[in-house]
């Protein structure tokens, strides 16, 4: 029987990158029966030896950082510096956990029993499914690897179908660095490859991508009790007081919006902003985002959606924010055109309490509202189904942190941007943007272990 395969297409030029097999949910069963065989060898290596290797594939990424950042760019559309951005951020972030393999673990915990030593210790759980999104592909292999490998599972790799190829690099330079092939490997395909792995019995999978397909994620582990980890969607609110520094807010709003095409689960996708700065505001978002270099070329400050069907479905938005009485305004010059480029926008005018205003848009869009009091940008900025992350523009610190208190999210900046996550900062969020799990950060390693108590009995 002949596996029917997949072909990736480049949003840049429209070419063909390559084939990739389609898995079934036997293939699935089948990698995930390897990667279980493989796991007690695993198991049993020393953290520090696991450590090294991780090391190993620090030093490897950077040894392959220019070809691998090119290759995202032509998978992604993404800027090529963007794309080195984002090497960097998983060579860091395995650099960080391989130092996990000399830090102290574990606790002696207390007891009412005379001579009970009682520790606590993590343990890995077995096979991890990794469930991975498109949109900043290598460091998203890499909050979720390095974690995995690190607390002694082994892994599989289900990349997102528009990314086959840089999936295959990373985990590719991963096994030139020593780790074992049967401990990590990639398993291409949809959505019947994902759930076929969680069936098969995955002991912890692992998810980054929409609500919607979270949810399903989720219900399909709750048949096997499987650990989860999963990261979701965000409606980002950037809020902005009169008292704020508005160039550099507008600025970083500009940024936080339309930066990665837009393609960012932590992108301000809803900027709310004090009436009586409202119309400042959105000149100084103007003159920001006028001169933006947007589509294919080299210099390109924005580059392309993901795929055709999605700069389709971005345009469908703002043509339904406009059928609803919005005003839809677009920035930036196109330098190379495809049918995957879009031009930001700011969307005025628009109901934030509707679907439209509320929902994840992933695509270049600034829905600005204004408020008057500060209850009432409070109220707006948890006006949505999504907690992930949140930024307050403020030279009040005391109201800043007062506002901080009150908005529903996982991450939080005042006076920054609502992206910009660093390596050893715990990621997540709340309501339906995660189901309380957090990625990266030195805490990774609990999400992706469980707790064992040991008690020895001395004198017995």
């Amino acid at each position: 029987m002949v596996t029917p395969t997949f072909d990736k297409v480049s949003p840049l030029t429209g070419q063909k990158l390559g084939s990739y097999p389609l898995s079934t949910r036997s293939d699935a069963a089948s990698a995930v029966a390897d990667a279980r065989r493989a796991f007690w060898l695993w198991k049993s290596t020393a953290i520090e030896s696991r450590g090294r290797l991780i090391r190993n594939a620090a030093q490897a990424l950077e040894k392959h950082r220019d070809e691998l950042a090119e290759l995202v760019r032509r998978e992604t559309g993404k800027p090529l510096g963007d794309s080195h951005g984002e090497v960097g951020s998983a060579i860091e972030m395995a650099y960080m956990l391989a130092a996990h393999g000399r830090f102290p673990s574990g606790n002696l915990l207390p007891s009412a029993i005379p001579l009970r030593q009682t520790r606590l210790q993590r343990v890995p759980l077995g096979v991890a499914a990794l469930i991975i999104t498109y949109n900043a592909p290598i460091p998203n292999f890499a909050w979720k690897v390095f974690p995995a490998l690190m607390a002694g599972n082994t892994a599989i790799v289900k990349p997102s179908p528009h990314t086959p190829a840089s999936a295959e690099m990373f985990v590719g330079i991963l096994h030139e660095a020593g780790v074992p092939e049967d401990v990590l490997r990639v398993l291409h395909g949809g959505g019947e490859a994902a759930v076929g792995m969680i069936e098969a019995g995955s002991e912890l999978v692992s998810f980054t991508g929409s609500y919607s397909t979270g949810a399903k994620v989720a219900q399909a582990a709750a048949k096997t009790l499987a650990k989860t980890v999963i990261e979701l969607g965000g409606s980002n609110p950037l809020v902005v007081f009169a008292d704020a520094a508005l160039a550099a807010a507008a600025v970083t709003a500009t940024e936080s919006a339309f930066s990665n095409a837009g393609q960012r689960c932590a992108s301000a996708s809803r900027v709310i902003v004090e009436n009586d700065v409202l119309d400042a505001f959105l000149d100084e978002v103007a003159a920001s985002s006028q001169g933006l270099l947007v589509g294919t070329s080299d210099d390109a400050q924005i580059g392309t959606l993901i795929d055709g069907a999605s700069a389709r479905a971005f345009e469908g938005f703002l043509a339904e924010c406009e059928k609803a009485g919005a005003t839809v305004t677009r920035f930036g010059h196109l330098r190379g055109v495809a049918d995957t480029v879009a031009l930001p926008a700011v969307v005025t005018g628009l109901d934030p309490w509707s679907d439209l205003g509320s929902k994840e848009v992933f695509g270049p869009v600034m829905r600005v509202y204004g408020f008057g009091t500060e209850e009432q940008g409070i109220e707006l900025a948890n006006a949505t189904e999504f907690g992930l992350t949140a930024a307050v523009w403020s030279s009040d610190i005391v109201r800043a942190e007062r506002v901080v208190s009150k908005i529903h999210a996982g991450v939080i900046n005042i006076n920054g941007p609502t992206h910009g996550a660093e390596v050893n900062f715990p990621f997540g969020g709340v309501k339906n943007s995660g189901n309380g799990s957090r990625d990266a950060g030195v805490q990774a390693i609990d999400a992706y272990s469980d707790v064992q108590v040991v008690s020895n009995f001395f004198g017995v």
